[in-house]
């Protein structure tokens, strides 16, 4: 009876996801994971026809998006000479969204489910295409859904951006009590309004994926009311528990931001029926030294005390319990994170939301990541975790060798690219085309600037949020320029060109190192560095080779004590 229950799961499943139309199963539904075990890890075609030059060689670029130390990862191949091209997608989930570009021919995002091809017409397309237009064509299972998902984004595109914008501004100022929760509430709405007013205006002429385009704007909204909601109260309360009753059908952008989210809407908040950090630190009591248990004893006593000193008194003490029991501390805090996920999730959610932590706990993977696998239920949560786990590793493992080998470098053999120019305001810059290895490119940077932190800033000229905090970063200069560290600003290759790179700094006058780095060899970099994600990205090597990416988000959520703090440095 069991295996007919099983084969009668798997057929509903399977017959769910083969139609075209009807709407899938969501991403949490209990039968994904029978799906996705009888099904084979799909494929994404390409291929040109019709191309006025050879096609051997052209750079495909994708992004894929998923949940995990990094919402994105992106991979490369080329076209071979019959302008062909097959990506195997690198992880099993359902309608994972690719972020694809064939350099020349077309940048666009897609859903890779079942089987799709991407068939481009280069004489009919007549340049570079973005998103979809004549010229390209999708063939396959997953083709009319994404021509639909596609046709929508370039909808009446001016209007769904600033839409958008304004979405992520109201939610921010809502979180960060900028703005009440009724006029949070009232806005909100508004925008919600003029989002479904749109999808109306597109689905009137394209009815058959209603569902999916429905799902995709409120996977967008949920995920940032949920962050708007942060201060939430009474009044706002109905408006939670819709955005926590969404489910998205898709692996995307929106799908995963809106998990995104919950995840963090859980693992930080203040819940005291569930043991604190210090609660979780006396399991192990027996197990400390008698220095380790004194701090402990000493913030218990402290915590409960009304002395004019206890503020300062417990922040010193819980920087030296932090230096006694490192380990312990990180565990704990991480305990505390999958702890309030398990208690406002359900299965299968739980373990998704579950995947978000690993971004959290990626600087001590070791201890977080097995706590996970320990704790899920879901097969393909479960690989996921194992999959991370061992990419983490073995990059820490490289970087671990590379410190412990790396000697005094020749005076001349200090190569972070070919100079560029000197500016008077104290900026050194250098273009980054080639370099042996990445390990060599790190490791001339630590011998360069000898005895001093690095602070790495992966940015991008068009990227807003990028080019606002170096006004911050570039105030951190003068506030801590007694402090023994480098500031090394990576500008990506991608999207923009050298001279758009030289203005942005001339604008700004950010003194210190800048790399105009290419977009290959910075993605290499930070795979190398467990620094996958969007821009800015900052990246910590303190000064005996430690490195995080999760000590920095924003250089203006810093003052000097902050930054000393993050970079490992009095």
């Amino acid at each position: 009876m069991k295996i007919l229950t099983t084969l009668a799961v798997w057929t509903i499943s399977l017959s769910l996801f083969a139609q075209k139309g009807p709407r899938p199963l969501p991403v949490e539904d209990a039968r994904m994971d029978h799906y996705l075990r009888a099904r084979k890890i799909p494929e994404l075609k390409i291929s040109i026809t019709n191309a006025a030059k050879p096609l051997s060689g052209t750079k495909v670029k994708y992004t894929a998006v998923h949940l995990g130390t990094a919402t994105q990862t992106t991979y490369y191949t080329t076209l071979d000479d019959k302008g062909k091209a097959v990506i195997k997608m690198n992880e099993n989930l359902p309608y994972q969204q690719v972020w694809l570009s064939i350099e020349g021919y077309l940048y666009t995002g897609v859903l890779v489910n079942t089987d799709l091809e991407i068939a481009i017409d280069a004489g009919a397309l007549k340049g570079e295409a973005y998103i979809y237009r004549n010229g390209i064509l999708f063939k396959g299972t997953d083709a009319a859904l994404n021509e639909a998902l596609c046709k929508k984004v370039l909808f009446r595109k001016k209007e769904s951006d600033e839409l958008a914008s304004r979405l992520v501004q109201v939610c921010l100022d809502a979180a960060n009590n900028v703005i009440s929760q009724p006029l949070f509430l009232k806005a909100a709405d508004s925008i919600y309004t003029a989002m479904q007013q749109l999808d109306n205006a597109y689905i009137k002429d394209q009815p058959a994926y209603e569902w999916a385009i429905r799902n995709e704007t409120d996977s967008r909204f949920y995920c940032w009311t949920i962050v708007g909601l942060k201060r939430r109260d009474s009044s706002s309360q109905h408006l939670y528990q819709k955005a926590i009753a969404h489910k998205p059908y898709f692996m995307s952008n929106e799908g995963t931001g809106f998990y995104r989210s919950l995840s963090r809407c859980y693992a930080f908040s203040d819940d005291k029926t569930l043991p604190g950090l210090q609660d979780l630190l006396y399991l192990k009591y027996p197990t400390y030294n008698s220095a380790q248990k004194a701090v402990l004893d000493s913030i218990k006593e402290w915590e409960s005390s009304t002395a004019d000193n206890k503020r300062a008194t417990l922040k010193s003490l819980y920087v030296r319990r932090y230096q006694l029991l490192k380990n312990e501390v990180q565990a704990a805090d991480f305990e505390q994170f999958v702890q309030r996920v398990e208690k406002n999730s359900v299965q299968p959610r739980t373990d998704i939301l579950k995947l978000s932590l690993m971004e959290l706990g990626k600087d001590y993977f070791s201890i977080a990541f097995p706590r996970l696998l320990n704790a899920m239920q879901t097969t393909w949560t479960k690989q996921a975790v194992q999959n991370e786990l061992k990419t983490v590793a073995s990059s820490q493992k490289e970087m671990q060798q590379l410190f412990e080998s790396a000697g005094p470098a020749n005076a001349d053999g200090y190569f972070i690219g070919k100079p560029v120019a000197s500016l008077s305001f104290g900026a050194q810059l250098y273009r980054l085309d080639s370099i042996a290895s990445i390990d060599g490119l790190i490791t001339n940077l630590r011998s360069k600037f000898s005895g001093k932190a690095l602070v790495l800033d992966i940015w991008a000229t068009w990227c807003g949020p990028c080019i606002a905090d170096m006004t911050n970063s570039k105030k951190l200069h003068e506030d801590a320029r007694d402090l023994p560290v480098e500031y090394i600003y990576l500008c990506t290759t991608s999207g923009s060109d050298e001279e758009t790179w030289k203005k942005r700094i001339a604008t700004l006058k950010p003194a210190g190192t800048h790399i105009f780095i290419n977009e290959e060899l910075e993605n290499a970099l930070r795979k190398k560095l467990n620094a996958n994600g969007g821009y800015p990205t900052y990246i910590v090597i303190d000064q005996k080779g430690n490195i995080s990416s999760d000590k920095i988000a924003f250089m203006q959520e810093l003052n000097r004590e902050k930054f000393a703090a993050a970079i490992g440095v009095k």
